[in-house]
């Protein structure tokens, strides 16, 4: 997710700014009890802006989990829970203190707490560092917290959900090698990340997709072949894109960048920045040089555009409806759990006609799946 931090401070942010609350803060109390199915098919979005405007135009009909990042929302759960959809937190915990048993129990325990407090229905894990693979302690420590995570949610409600995010493939990507058959066994499911994956970019240094039709079914494909059960994997897909600055762009549109280092590779997706589709449908309306493109190497679309201010040639590399539907078709192919986005609020919720079409388009692209 590239957030690399947003999660470490959230915790202390919790504890800061909650005022605790014992009574359920719904018009009707039933509201606050967990979700309790626990079967169905998922449509698994964050949430990074707390915006009770924006929550309204949600497609609550196919949405069943909300994670909050870097908020917790009594408003938003009483809202997801009228319409059966649950709502959860998101943190991580230091990797330096994860091989400590007793600091994994009180981590446990201030998320478990926080969860009690606000009647959310569980936690997502988001450990994204480096463990190596001659880091066995690490690799070890990291499953025993989500097995214990799990075991101490489970004791208060069978209900809770407790869910860990992973990289697009099980292998070792950006040198984050964990154990995921142990990671998916401990937990509900994997929020299989298929994004980013030109977080390292080996070979030619060129501007490529965020999320490659054929790099997304190979990883999926990667974690059934170890054994991973397809109903313990969501396919997570990105509502954002990349907009790189080229260093020379050719007449096929090979957009060459900038080498930015990212552990231990020379060149990476950083040379760009995210833009989130709210922005780049506008910019590729109103901006671009040739309108939208489609690679079909990645089965996915691009567009290129002038920065007036420096004069040079930029290329955005993205996802639209189109694209996302080829990949939730990949989730159904393989039967898995479900699907899901980060993040929802890169859309745009305004009233502006465009907008309300493009937010549509979004939602009808998601599978329909049945609610119960």
């Amino acid at each position: 997710m590239k957030l690399l931090g947003i999660h470490k401070v959230s915790l202390l942010f919790f504890l800061i700014w909650l005022q605790p609350s014992k009574s359920c803060p719904c018009k009707v109390s039933s509201l606050c009890n967990p979700i309790k199915n626990t079967t169905r098919q998922e449509i698994f979005v964050f949430s990074l802006q707390n915006k009770p405007s924006s929550w309204e135009k949600f497609d609550w009909d196919k949405v069943t989990t909300v994670v909050t990042v870097g908020y917790i929302s009594q408003e938003l759960m009483c809202l997801a829970h009228s319409y059966g959809s649950r709502v959860v937190l998101i943190d991580q915990m230091p990797v330096s203190n994860m091989t400590n048993p007793s600091d994994r129990t009180n981590w446990i325990n201030e998320q478990l707490d926080i969860v009690k407090t606000n009647f959310y229905d569980g936690i997502n894990i988001d450990f994204e560092d480096v463990i190596l693979q001659n880091q066995t302690d690490v690799r070890k420590a990291l499953t025993s917290l989500v097995m214990e995570t799990t075991a101490a949610f489970k004791s208060v409600s069978p209900f809770y959900q407790v869910t860990v995010d992973v990289a697009w493939s099980p292998d070792c990507i950006d040198l984050r090698c964990y154990d995921n058959v142990g990671l998916a066994e401990a937990s509900d499911f994997l929020f299989v990340m298929a994004y980013d994956e030109q977080s390292q970019i080996f070979g030619d240094c060129t501007a490529r997709a965020n999320s490659d039709y054929y790099m997304t079914e190979k990883g999926i494909f990667g974690y059934l072949k170890l054994g991973i059960k397809p109903d313990k994997l969501v396919l997570g897909v990105p509502w954002y894109g990349y907009d790189y600055p080229c260093e020379t762009l050719s007449k096929d549109d090979v957009c060459t960048i900038k080498q930015v280092p990212f552990r231990g590779v020379n060149c990476s997706d950083a040379a760009g920045h995210q833009i989130d589709y709210r922005a780049i449908y506008p910019l590729m309306i109103n901006g671009s040089t040739g309108g939208r493109k489609w690679d079909s190497a990645a089965l996915s679309p691009y567009f290129n555009y002038l920065d007036k201010a420096t004069q040079q040639m930029h290329q955005v590399r993205f996802d639209d409806p189109i694209s996302l539907r080829l990949k939730y078709e990949v989730a159904e192919m393989f039967n898995l759990r479900g699907v899901g986005t980060w993040n929802i609020d890169c859309l745009d919720f305004s009233d502006a006609s465009y907008a309300k079409e493009q937010t549509s388009l979004m939602f009808k692209a998601f599978p329909n799946y049945p609610r119960s």
